[in-house]
């Protein structure tokens, strides 16, 4: 986890301003779902999803503020940390269709009691 802070900015560089956080799904309660966006001036945007129950959600629709493709850059359920490997490697491509008040969307499979970082590639 440590050298994933270090090799990206945005994770770090702006956590004292507003422009480094923005949630995109904070009010999924039924699902326990918290997904938010990590931003930095330079940096390509990096998409948290965090799913705080022992269920799998598939296709879980994420908005996104552009139009490409996300790579998985971190996923907690990896086999390599003991977990199942519940993942979308190497990534998911933009579907073109707006979510969470964003212009366009991904769908994810989100791990159990798991969290997934996501870079946008363009």
């Amino acid at each position: 986890l440590n050298k994933l802070v270090i090799e990206h900015p945005a994770l770090h560089a702006s956590d004292f301003t507003p422009d480094g956080f923005e949630w995109v799904d904070c009010m999924n309660r039924n699902d326990s779902i918290l997904v938010y966006l990590r931003k930095a001036e330079g940096t390509a945007p990096l998409l948290v999803c965090c799913n705080f129950t022992p269920v799998v959600r598939h296709g879980y629709r994420v908005g996104v503020p552009m139009a490409g493709f996300w790579k998985e850059i971190f996923n907690s359920d990896s086999v390599s940390y003991g977990g199942s490997n519940v993942g979308n490697y190497p990534g998911r491509s933009t579907t073109g269709h707006a979510h969470h008040g964003r212009p366009d969307s991904i769908c994810v499979d989100l791990a159990p009691l798991g969290v997934t970082i996501y870079r946008y590639e363009g």
